[in-house]
């Protein structure tokens, strides 16, 4: 990676890094924010247990980085399966220190046209598989009182969008239990962030949209479908660089005192900032309505 294009911020920290080289455990490792977030930490000369279903792209950084890079092959959403293949790859490299949970999909279409499977499979992978992760790889940080974990959500885990209630509330349930685990991890030296990406030129939104049906099931939901196809159709205008996304999260994973949530983009950070100056402004004007259903004070 040419210096330049490096934010100014990440060179300093690599020269002023004075701890031995970390462990990085990233799900969803073999493209995207991931894929882009294993070569970012590998170039910062640290080590990095990468979860993927298809190591393959991942090959000319194992090549490129000898030693320092595991690849791990396994389905996160079996838990079973899932803890002694994590445990054996961080007995490996004797130590773990930051946690990603990255891996997820999005499954768009309105929320009467999604049945029972498909709204189980969403939270499978982007809800119930992360904590199948947390699970695995927090013994190994409440053994060292340290560590980091780094909860990839979304610009959708804090405003909602026509077409996408699935991923919506699957992003909703992973910070709703990340805010009460933070809660729990601070004391043991554990710190965690919720990472809320925009949107970002991968292959993210052209995977979803690869999965659209044809045409509106419930002729109700014909403007729902009308937008999504927009949304598809705009598949390369998206502001968000995932090589600089990786670098900002390496920023923020060596942050003494990191925020609980970090919005990742313009486009995030103005949906969120909007977001809630609405939501405080509706609260202020229902606020009388909502005080009165207290109990009367005695007199």
């Amino acid at each position: 990676m040419e210096a330049d294009k490096i934010c100014p911020f990440v060179l300093l920290v690599r020269e002023v890094r004075s701890m031995g080289s970390r462990v990085w455990l990233i799900t969803g490792a073999s493209g995207g924010l991931g894929q882009a977030l294993v070569g970012e930490v590998l170039s910062s000369d640290e080590r990095v247990i990468a979860v993927t279903r298809d190591d393959e792209p991942l090959q000319p950084l194992t090549a490129a980085f000898p030693g320092r890079l595991r690849t791990v092959s396994v389905d996160i959403t079996d838990a079973g399966t899932l803890r002694p293949v994590l445990d054996d790859a961080i007995t490996g490299f004797g130590r773990l220190d930051v946690v990603v949970n990255n891996a997820g999909y999005a499954l768009a279409g309105p929320f009467e046209e999604l049945d029972d499977t498909e709204l189980r499979a969403q939270f499978e992978v982007n809800f119930f598989a992360a904590a199948n992760v947390l699970r695995a790889a927090l013994p190994h940080l409440r053994a060292a009182k340290a560590g980091r974990v780094l909860q990839i959500s979304s610009l959708a885990g804090q405003i909602g969008a026509p077409g996408m209630s699935a991923y919506t509330a699957g992003k909703h349930a992973l910070e709703g239990l990340s805010v009460s685990l933070a809660a729990e991890l601070a004391p043991l030296g554990i710190r965690t962030t919720i990472v809320e990406p925009g949107a970002a030129r991968t292959d993210f939104r052209a995977n979803w949209a690869s999965r659209l049906s044809g045409g509106a099931a419930l002729p109700d939901y014909l403007p729902v479908h009308e937008a999504l196809a927009r949304s598809a159709g705009a598949v390369g205008d998206q502001v968000g660089d995932p090589a600089r996304m990786a670098q900002a999260l390496v920023v923020l994973a060596d942050m003494p005192s990191p925020p609980l949530r970090l919005p990742l983009g313009s486009d995030a950070l103005a949906g969120i900032q909007s977001a809630r100056g609405d939501q405080l402004a509706e609260l202020r004007r229902f606020a009388t309505l909502s005080m009165s259903t207290d109990h009367t004070k005695a007199i």
